[in-house]
């Protein structure tokens, strides 16, 4: 979603239920003919994102936007994503005040609550408050996922024609495991079976896996199908299940991505990271713009030159664990690029933030040059909504 698009958006609030999609084909009908762009709006409860980790609701979530506006941009409409936390109805009109949508296509509450009686229903607090046109639209199917874990091939099919490439061997977080490819319908949460019988003869097969694990025997890895932001289980259910009752964070996995078809930067995207991860060993920086790759590349390349350090593996694990971590967690904790850039990673921001360091402030050490950059961005925000305001 390019900039001198911000303000030409139709704005869609999903609550990840099946009721809630029948939004989807309204919004893309405006969307051609006001001649806008896509922004998908999930809104999570306050306080739910954790900025030191993923956790699997924000997962859950982010994979799911990622299936919805991948359908989109392969119909033709630029469409992203944008995941915030706080109370439902002030912060869709807050990201409202903020993008300037042409139409805001929300669903009608149907079924009243002692809360919506008392506080209002949230399509009435957004209707009265928002700075634009708000379209309802009558909530059909049901208002509750059926499964706690996403289904595959159902997520699949949302996202359109797909095409896969394999990541190969590489650690990934647990917590990003939102589903499942076969066993989605019969598996809790935990990963364990939901019918109390079946627990039971399971029962004996998973705590040899969970002792085994907690001994730190090693486990063959997984074999899981990536799409979007989320990782779904092919093979290694026990394990995941196992991994998740030790706490553990991390697990190996044999990865197997796959992309929509009509997505014109995947192919460049995974060709910038297999180029980033070969050179630096690094596989756990993920970008939405292949161009990130490339300026990350550059700085553990100056940081490498800078500690007169031989191998670059080295000098990029250093960099991550220093300059990455630090700066990923601060960017979390502010929702940097849900406010600034919609549709781009945390990695993505502190690679505008690595290209805006070197010319405007490379005396700052990061921290510092990352309260500056926000800043930056701030008057550049408020010269664009006073430009906006004289012109309307």
């Amino acid at each position: 979603m390019t900039d001198e698009a911000a303000a030409r958006i139709v704005l869609v609030p999903l609550d990840l239920t099946p009721a809630g999609e029948v939004k989807i084909p309204v919004a893309e009908e405006y969307a051609r003919a006001l001649e806008c762009d896509v922004l998908l709006l999930h809104v999570m409860p306050p306080g739910s994102l954790d900025a030191a980790t993923v956790q699997r609701s924000e997962a859950i979530a982010r994979t799911y936007l990622d299936t919805v506006a991948a359908r989109l941009r392969a119909g033709g409409i630029a469409a992203e994503g944008v995941v915030r936390s706080g109370p439902p109805g002030p912060t869709i009109v807050e990201e409202a005040l903020l993008r300037n949508p042409k139409l805001i296509v929300l669903g009608a509450n149907v079924r009243p609550t002692l809360r919506t009686a008392v506080l209002g229903s949230v399509a009435d607090q957004v209707a009265k408050a928002a700075p634009c046109p708000v379209l309802l639209v009558h909530p059909r199917g049901e208002t509750h996922s059926r499964h706690a874990l996403r289904n595959f091939r159902q997520d699949a099919e949302r996202a359109g024609v797909l095409v896969q490439r394999s990541l190969g061997l590489r650690t990934i977080e647990v917590a990003r495991i939102v589903g499942s490819v076969d066993r989605y319908s019969e598996l809790g949460p935990d990963f364990r079976p939901k019918q109390r019988g079946k627990r039971k003869l399971d029962e004996d097969r998973f705590r040899r896996m969970a002792n085994a694990i907690a001994s730190g025997l090693e486990m063959p890895p997984i074999e899981v199908a990536k799409l979007g932001f989320g990782y779904y289980i092919v093979d290694g259910h026990h394990r995941v299940a196992a991994a998740l009752q030790n706490g553990q964070l991390e697990i190996d996995a044999n990865v197997t991505e796959y992309l929509t078809a009509g997505d014109e930067q995947g192919p460049e995207r995974f060709a910038a990271r297999r180029a980033f991860e070969r050179a630096t060993e690094l596989s756990e920086v993920g970008a939405a713009r292949a161009d990130t790759y490339a300026t990350l590349l550059d700085e553990i390349e100056m940081l490498r030159q800078q500690q007169h350090m031989a191998e670059l593996s080295h000098a990029a694990r250093r960099w991550f664990m220093d300059v990455f971590r630090p700066l990923w967690e601060q960017v979390r904790a502010r929702q940097l690029a849900a406010r600034y850039f919609p549709g781009d990673r945390s990695a993505d921001v502190i690679a505008r933030l690595a290209a805006w360091r070197r010319v405007a402030a490379p005396e700052l050490d990061w921290l510092a040059a990352l309260d500056r950059f926000v800043e930056a961005q701030e008057e550049t925000e408020a010269g664009t909504s006073t430009t906006t305001s004289r012109n309307g």
